[in-house]
């Protein structure tokens, strides 16, 4: 979803941020590449066996919900999509185990990090697809709103030191088109950083946009 897999040898060796981790494998395959990774996610002041049955219990709800949704394309896979979600739990899983100092509990806008601790910094299926409905998000009701984003990709922003990656930057929606608050933010940016939104080969079973955002910081 980060377009990692082609500049792996850029960031072997250098610190890596993924807020939020979740019971996913990003953080388990970049570090067999190579890369000093950190995850973090309030989930992980769970202990192992109730973090296990609390992902199960929430992919069996999230199928549920695609399988009766209109925002997903005939054409998706949901028994894929499945598999691939068992797998990086169990990748997950075991990472966990042999790193366990590397699962850090902690939740945006807040980090407890110092300023500029990472070089690279991936935030995945937070910002933009937690906002309202109303607004592009999955949130029947409140969810997270622009302000809250401002604080969390300041936050971001501040504990990296070369670069923020955000996925995705687009809406929840069959016909996915670039998410306001992503444009919003974007256009709010400090000027010490540039940023773009690039193409992601991540398929989510949408049409329309499929964009991270990325934002670098500028050479002092």
């Amino acid at each position: 979803m980060f377009n990692l897999a082609e500049e792996l040898p850029r960031w072997r060796g250098l610190s890596v941020l993924d807020c939020p981790g979740g019971p996913g494998s990003l953080s388990a395959l970049l570090r067999a590449e190579g890369c000093e990774v950190t995850a973090v996610d309030p989930l992980y002041d769970l202990e192992p066996a109730e973090l296990e049955r609390r992902a199960l219990i929430d992919l069996d709800h999230a199928m549920a919900v695609l399988a009766g949704s209109h925002d997903i394309r005939p054409d998706f896979s949901l028994e894929d999509c499945r598999q691939e979600h068992l797998e990086a739990l169990r990748e997950f899983l075991a990472d966990r185990r042999a790193h366990p100092d590397r699962y850090v509990t902690a939740s945006l806008p807040d980090l407890p990090f110092a300023d500029g601790s990472f070089d690279l910094v991936l935030c995945g299926h937070l910002l933009f697809s937690y906002a309202p409905l109303a607004d592009g998000g999955l949130m029947d009701g409140a969810g997270l709103d622009l302000a809250w984003h401002r604080r969390a990709l300041a936050e971001l922003c501040r504990v990296s030191r070369r670069e923020v990656r955000l996925y995705p930057a687009h809406t929840i929606a069959l016909e996915a088109r670039r998410h306001p608050y992503a444009e919003a933010l974007l256009a709010e940016r400090p000027a010490v950083w540039q940023g773009r939104f690039v193409p992601s080969r991540y398929d989510q079973g949408h049409r329309g946009s499929n964009e991270a955002l990325h934002l670098e910081r500028r050479a002092s």
